[in-house]
C-alpha cells in the first residue's frame, strides 16, 4: 500500500530538513573554527619568538665584530642582515598591533642609523647592532 503525501507537505518537510541541516552545519563550523583558531597567547608567543630570531641575527654581526673576524667582504652579508631585519620588523609590527607608532619609528630610526654607518667592521658598529638587538627584545618582551 502506497502512502500519498501532498506536495505542500513534502516541500515543507524538505524546507525544515534544509534549515535543520544549515543550523547543524553552522554550529559544527563554529565549534571547529573556535577550537582551531590560534589564541592570543599563541599569537604573542609567535611574535616574541620571531623577535628573538631577528635579534639573534643582529647579535651575530656584533659577535663577529667583537671577535675581529669581520672583513670588507662581510659588508654584503651585513647589508643583507640589516635589510632582512627591516623586513622582519615590519612583519613583527604588523602582527603586534598593540605596539604604537612611536616604538615602530624608534626601532626603524635605530636600524637606519646602523645601516648608515660606513664602517661595518668597527667595534662601534657591533655595539650598535647589539644595542638594537637588545632594544628589539625589550620592545617585544622577547628576552
Amino acid at each position: 500500500m502506497a502512502l500519498y503525501i501532498a506536495p505542500a507537505r513534502r516541500r515543507r518537510r524538505i524546507l525544515v530538513a534544509a534549515v535543520v541541516a544549515l543550523i547543524v552545519g553552522l554550529g559544527v563550523g563554529l565549534v571547529v573554527g573556535r577550537v582551531t583558531a590560534p589564541t592570543l597567547d599563541d599569537r604573542i608567543g609567535s611574535v616574541q619568538n620571531d623577535a628573538r630570531q631577528t635579534a639573534a641575527r643582529l647579535r651575530v654581526i656584533a659577535l663577529h665584530d667583537e671577535a675581529g673576524t669581520g672583513s670588507s667582504t662581510d659588508d654584503q652579508g651585513t647589508a643583507l642582515v640589516i635589510e632582512r631585519t627591516g623586513r622582519d620588523l615590519e612583519d613583527l609590527f604588523d602582527r603586534a598591533p598593540w605596539l604604537g607608532s612611536d616604538v615602530r619609528r624608534s626601532l626603524h630610526d635605530e636600524l637606519d642609523a646602523l645601516a648608515a654607518q660606513p664602517d661595518t667592521t668597527s667595534g662601534s658598529f657591533g655595539e650598535k647592532a647589539d644595542d638594537l638587538a637588545a632594544h628589539i627584545e625589550q620592545v617585544f618582551n622577547a628576552a
